[in-house]
């Protein structure tokens, strides 16, 4: 099973969103990152169909998913990030609702979506009303909905905003062990989400894929690279200013301080550190605006 992106470009207006994106995909995570603006929203909108492509195409087991129409869109789960959601409808009415969008006979929805509800730890919140679930809770429903008739690709729109760090690991588990034969593409600013469960991590950046790599691989690139640094208060500010600075936190003997750089700092005395995902981001990332950084969450 393959799903292959050639040439793929989108522009608006004379704004260029996607240019000549080319990938090959198979089962297993893909974790989509970048900053707002990279084209990570354009990309999963020419996937799922809602959007037609200035030049290239999308080939799915070899046919074009937009001659395909209707039997590839039988085969796509999405889960956007936005909660469009009938706030009138229960769980349950809501699921129903979304299976028969999807053409799941109704002999085959009542156990399907007593699965996806286990599966989401929604059991026994079915017939709770929409607008009284909590935002997390509003995220498991369109996860929900996603895994619905056992859909080949998955999109996912970051699936864990809104939820507690316990829920956040229960879903990347679910992800991670529904993707084993599926394609599974999560778009998502919480790096933290995808480091340990993505095949291959996306980077795109400017509306091009910079980057297509394990996420081990990533990390090699940036051994000796990064550092631990303690100083003082009143020196945060410079070190901020020399280095791109990852992490910072409050500590007995001043402040403790990540930093990603080329050249030792050796006047701060550094001390030589694992890279994580979150540094490939910012090596990659750290020159956007402030706004557009990524979030980075323990």
């Amino acid at each position: 099973m393959t799903l292959e992106i050639i040439g793929l470009s989108k522009s608006y207006g004379t704004k260029r969103a996607l240019d000549s994106v080319s990938m090959t995909l198979t089962p297993g995570v893909y974790g989509l990152l970048g900053p707002n603006g990279a084209g990570k929203s354009t990309l999963m909108n020419l996937i799922v169909g809602n959007l037609v492509p200035d030049e290239g195409k999308i080939l799915f087991d070899g046919q074009d998913i937009y001659k395909m129409g209707a039997s590839f869109r039988a085969l796509l789960g999405y889960m956007p990030q936005q909660q469009g959601l009938y706030d009138t409808f229960t769980a349950k009415r809501f699921l129903y609702y979304m299976a028969s969008l999807k053409g799941i006979k109704k002999s085959d929805a009542r156990e399907q979506i007593a699965r996806a509800l286990r599966l989401v730890n929604l059991e026994g919140e079915e017939n709770k009303r929409l607008s009284a679930f909590s935002g997390g809770m509003k995220q498991r429903i369109l996860i929900a909905q996603a895994i619905l008739g056992d859909p080949k690709v998955l999109v996912f729109d970051e699936p864990t905003a809104g939820l507690d760090p316990k829920e956040r690991i229960r879903i990347r588990n679910l992800i991670a062990g529904i993707a084993l034969e599926r394609i599974v593409i999560i778009a998502t600013h919480v790096v933290s989400d995808i480091e340990y469960i993505a095949k291959e991590v996306l980077l795109l950046k400017s509306g091009s894929l910079i980057a297509k790599e394990e996420p081990g691989r990533l990390l090699e690139r940036l051994e000796g690279r990064v550092f631990e640094l303690t100083v003082p208060e009143e020196k945060l500010a410079q070190v901020q200013a020399h280095y791109k600075v990852g992490n910072i936190a409050k500590v007995r003997q001043g402040v403790a301080v990540r930093v990603l750089t080329d050249v030792p700092p050796k006047e701060y005395s550094p001390r030589e550190t694992a890279p994580m995902l979150e540094d490939v981001y910012l090596d990659c990332f750290g020159d956007e605006p402030e706004g557009e950084k990524v979030q980075v969450t323990a």
